[in-house]
């Protein structure tokens, strides 16, 4: 497996918004807040999300081609977020601020960080990600958009980088024996310190959640609605490949490849006839990346 040279580059960037945190109170009133520290941060934190944003479209073999056909060099990062956009429907998705040093009432929601607004620029009406909207002015022209470099601006950029930086991981968690909800939603809410991603559950097996028969609250429903809104789904009796799968798939490619010698000093296979399975399992609880 290669190594992801984006994850702790991001775990970085948050640490070092942790400790800003602590020169800096994050409340409603402070989020107008700027500095060189902070717009700093910002042109990392998106320069970091360009990258991200390029390689999970390489991931995913999306393509983007010229009016000719031909694969282009150069692609915007509203493109790749566009390209993105269609398969993960990211201007939906929340991230949650849990980290301590926040105050619970500095923001009024959960953050859609790719969700578009429309401004105007030079007199034409244009729908941009406002983050990334800030980042180009403050690259460009830091004196005059200095204002731009703030605590808000840094916030909903990190939310972004930890929203791409979880697609780029695309890590499944499961159980194979236990319909245990809790502990596969642990891992899913442990990603980050100072963010959290939505989840949803796609099932019929609700009487796991243990919910109270007699209420009206209606947990199909619920989850129905959730869904758009969530990066990770929980999926019951689902079969996927696990990890002791790809061991017996390498076990098979191997046995397949063995290769004994003849009298006449050329080899043949040892087993002909070596049946390849392709190694799969039921598993309990499958969650995965939501791909709608």
């Amino acid at each position: 497996m290669k190594n992801n040279l984006f994850w702790p580059v991001y775990k970085q960037i948050e640490k070092e918004f942790k400790e800003l945190s602590y020169y800096i109170t994050i409340d409603r009133k402070q989020l107008k807040i700027y500095s060189i520290k902070i717009a700093d941060l910002i042109l990392r934190t998106v320069a970091e999300c360009e990258n991200i944003a390029s390689v999970i479209c390489k991931n995913e073999n999306i393509k983007f081609k010229d009016k000719k056909g031909h694969l282009r060099k150069n692609v915007y990062f509203n493109e790749y977020i566009d390209a993105l956009n269609d398969i993960f429907i990211l201007d939906k998705k929340l991230v949650n601020p849990i980290y301590n040093n926040i105050d619970e009432n500095a923001f009024d929601t959960k953050f859609q960080p790719f969700r578009k607004e429309k401004i105007k620029i030079n007199g034409k009406e244009k729908e941009i990600i406002p983050w990334y909207h800030a980042y180009n002015k403050i690259k460009h022209d830091r004196v005059r958009n200095f204002k731009q470099a703030n605590l808000e601006n840094l916030i909903t950029a990190l939310a972004g980088l930890f929203m791409l930086n979880v697609y780029l991981k695309n890590e499944i968690f499961y159980d194979k024996d236990d319909y245990d909800y809790k502990k596969i939603v642990s891992k899913i809410e442990n990603f980050s310190d100072a963010f959290q991603i939505d989840y949803a559950i796609k099932t019929n097996r609700y009487d796991n959640l243990n919910t109270n028969k007699y209420s009206f609250f209606n947990p199909a429903s619920f989850w129905e609605v959730a869904l758009p809104m969530s990066v990770y789904v929980l999926e019951c009796d689902k079969e996927i490949k696990t990890s002791s799968d790809k061991v017996s798939d390498s076990m098979d490619r191997l046995e397949s490849s063995i290769l004994i010698s003849k009298p006449d000093g050329t080899f043949e296979k040892k087993y002909s006839e070596y049946n390849i399975k392709d190694h799969r399992t039921i598993c309990k609880i499958v969650a995965s990346i939501n791909r709608c």
